[in-house]
């Protein structure tokens, strides 16, 4: 019997998709997709900007309304959404690489501190202030942390980039604090929810300077 042309194309398509499908559960990345993971994170960079100048329009109109917060709040979503999947499927495919760990962490520090930066300025009553002083806890988590990694890194030592659970929390609350604050949710909530992070984020920075410590004698104590 013979295949016409557009059949042939219909089962090389099928073909394709149960191969992907079988990749991904196989838990390999499929054919020409090994990039996807890195890809997000560097998306994720590049929408912060975005993010930022969406803000700004929503603090140049009058009598703005939660619609008029669209552009602003899908571009956070996407900034979320991406966080998520890149990890996921990084680990899944088993693609997790030093340099993806970091620039993944990095890209998560320029989210958070970029967001957080725009909303000390004084942008009311379109968006709630963020005070300064949980922005100077979180530049802080940020400072120290990273100079650690240098450090650490400077003796030669084994760093895991990886999120503890506790980074994953303090991550997360952040994250639903930002989108709050550009819903324009009322301060009277928000109050609580930066007392909150504040002492997660603290909590998370302490076991993640323990650790480092830790590392830190270990390698002196081998040499």
């Amino acid at each position: 019997m013979k295949v016409s042309s557009p059949d042939l194309e219909g089962d090389l398509r099928g073909s394709h998709l149960k191969s992907k499908l079988a990749a991904a559960i196989s838990r390999r990345a499929p054919i020409g997709l090994g990039w996807l993971p890195m890809a997000l994170t560097v998306l994720r960079i590049l929408l912060i900007p975005c993010f930022l100048w969406a803000a700004y329009g929503c603090t140049q109109q009058s009598n703005l309304s939660l619609s008029a917060r669209g552009p602003a709040l899908g571009i956070l979503f996407g900034i979320g959404l991406s966080d998520l999947l890149d990890g996921w499927l990084a680990r899944r495919w088993g693609l997790e690489t030093e340099l993806g760990a970091t620039l993944d962490a990095l890209a998560d520090k320029l989210a958070q501190v970029a967001c957080l930066a725009f909303f000390i300025g004084d942008h009311e009553p379109t968006f709630a202030r963020v005070p300064l002083a949980f922005f100077g806890l979180i530049l802080s988590r940020d400072l120290v942390l990273g100079t650690g990694y240098l450090v650490l890194r400077r003796r030669a030592v084994d760093v895991d980039n990886q999120h503890c659970w506790h980074g994953r929390v303090s991550s997360a609350l952040l994250f639903v604090l930002v989108m709050l604050v550009t819903a324009g949710a009322s301060a009277g909530w928000l109050d609580l929810l930066f007392l909150l992070s504040a002492g997660v984020v603290g909590l998370s920075t302490a076991s993640y300077v323990r650790a480092g410590w830790g590392s830190w004698r270990a390698q002196s104590q081998a040499a």
